[in-house]
């Protein structure tokens, strides 16, 4: 059976990419986001052309282990991918107390015992949807690596929603400064319902089968 929620990622990949840069404060086009995943010559800077590029391969990534449980095992995967030759501690679990803009608030070192737990919990949910999010904002407030958690939890939120054919998390560029807000709300709560209700009214591009059926209650 074909998978339309690959075929959509497949075909937003360049925009998803784009808007991932924009979450990151990076300054590139999407044209020039284009024109670097095509391989062709323009004016940026390094680090843009390092991000662009790893997270086409984390993509990769995704849709040929689309299969894997999103366990502990394949995030560090995933966080060594994007953070490849930007981030020191790349895949590892981060060992030192980290800062965040916009907050004073500080996540705790994270355990690596209950982070194996609690994506156990998140992976039995039968609803998908709820998962991908629930996945998305365990990932984000854990801050389990050094750097990089938002692409982490955005892009393993998306090998859930692929995987089981529901759709595609992909945050408007004109609402990614609500999306920080929320984010932001998120960390000093650890109230996820008002950034997961933004995800749903803003963010998601659903299958409509999938969508109908669960609206039947099949």
């Amino acid at each position: 059976m074909d998978n339309l929620s690959i075929s959509l990622g497949k075909r937003q990949l360049v925009d998803s990419i784009w808007k991932s840069a924009g979450i990151e404060g990076l300054g590139t086009t999407f044209p020039n986001t284009e024109k670097i995943l095509e391989n062709l010559p323009v004016q940026t800077k390094r680090d843009e052309v390092l991000f662009i590029l790893n997270m086409k391969h984390a993509w990769e990534f995704l849709f040929e282990n689309i299969e894997y449980p999103e366990n502990l095992l394949c995030l560090r995967e995933i966080n060594k991918i994007c953070m490849r030759d930007l981030s020191f501690d790349a895949g590892n679990i981060r060992r030192l107390p980290v800062t965040i803009g916009g907050t004073s608030w500080r996540p705790e070192l994270p355990n690596e015992a209950a982070i194996i737990d609690e994506l156990e919990r998140i992976s039995r949910n039968p609803d998908k949807l709820e998962a991908a999010l629930d996945l998305f904002c365990f990932i984000a407030r854990t801050q389990m690596f050094l750097d990089g958690n938002k692409r982490v939890a955005q892009l393993a939120a998306n090998k859930i929603l692929m995987r089981y054919d529901v759709g595609i998390l992909s945050i408007p560029y004109d609402a990614i400064g609500t999306f920080k807000e929320e984010l932001v709300r998120f960390y000093e709560t650890g109230d996820s319902s008002k950034l997961k209700t933004f995800f749903k009214a803003q963010c998601l591009l659903l299958n409509p089968d999938v969508h109908r059926k669960k609206e039947q209650g099949a």
